[in-house]
């Protein structure tokens, strides 16, 4: 079973290796912190911007309910080489130097070399004891969702994680058409999708439901949407313990700058 579980994890990630890749991060920070942290993490995306980024689009969520960590941070690359290639720490660095000393005559409003150290300082202090995996997405084939959909909003986001005992793609094809695909059609569920693992410690298989507000993700909880045959193909394939665990969307970097937007209407 282990030779044949290998065998058919290597094919779906060969299968799937030309598509985008998400980087995700998994934070331990405070409840009474994370307004703080969201406000760091702005400065610190922000400031990063520049020639040798490679990275296409970064989603920041906080813990709403479950066990685990505080913070989830996904960050989108087209593929695993560009995850490889992105220049984070080079040009923020390099974007620090340019900014004028304490002391010199500065702007209105602009932060200082010394004041942004201090604030990468206090937000990468945030980061003590993190994880990361790296997962693979089809998009084409693994993500639905409604038409038209505005994702500028603080929406329930529900992240699931199972162990495969035979094919991932098939578990994962299961789901799309058991729950995902249903809920959405009825209304009642945003988006939904599935990723693969591909490297660090993580789950053969996650599955991402996305929803307007809690009473739409307890609505379709309650219900009976899905599709059972579908679902019993699914389930037969889940091997061990599965653990699951309900976020809150808090913001992402959607325009062409790569700025971080917070989620909601615009102060």
């Amino acid at each position: 079973m282990k030779h044949f579980k290998f065998l058919t994890l290597f094919l779906f990630v060969a299968s799937i290796s030309a598509q985008n890749v998400i980087n995700q991060t998994y934070l331990q920070v405070p409840a009474n912190k994370i307004a703080e942290f969201v406000d760091l993490h702005e400065q610190v995306t922000n400031m990063s911007i520049g020639e040798g980024r490679t990275i296409a689009r970064s989603w920041v969520y906080r813990h709403w309910y479950g066990s685990d960590h505080s913070i989830m941070i996904s960050d989108i690359y087209a593929s695993a080489e560009d995850f490889v290639k992105d220049d984070f720490w080079g040009v923020l660095n390099k974007n620090i130097e340019a900014l004028p000393s304490k002391g010199w005559s500065t702007p209105s409003g602009q932060i200082t070399k010394e004041e942004m150290q201090e604030v990468v300082q206090k937000w990468w202090g945030y980061w003590n004891n993190h994880t990361d995996e790296v997962r693979n997405v089809d998009w084409e084939n693994y993500w639905y969702g409604k038409e038209g959909l505005n994702l500028d909003t603080p929406y329930v986001f529900v992240v699931g994680s199972y162990n495969s005992s035979g094919s991932i793609r098939d578990m994962a094809d299961a789901f799309m058409n058991g729950s995902i695909k249903p809920a959405v059609d009825n209304g009642v569920m945003l988006y939904g999708g599935a990723t693969s693992h591909y490297i660090g410690s993580g789950t053969d298989l996650q599955v991402w439901t996305a929803f307007e507000n809690i009473n739409d993700f307890a609505s379709n909880a309650s219900s009976s949407q899905s599709n059972s045959e579908e679902m019993s193909k699914f389930w037969a394939l889940s091997e061990g313990a599965h653990a699951d665990q309900i976020y809150v969307h808090v913001g992402n970097t959607r325009n062409a700058e790569g700025k971080f937007n917070r989620a909601g209407p615009d102060n």
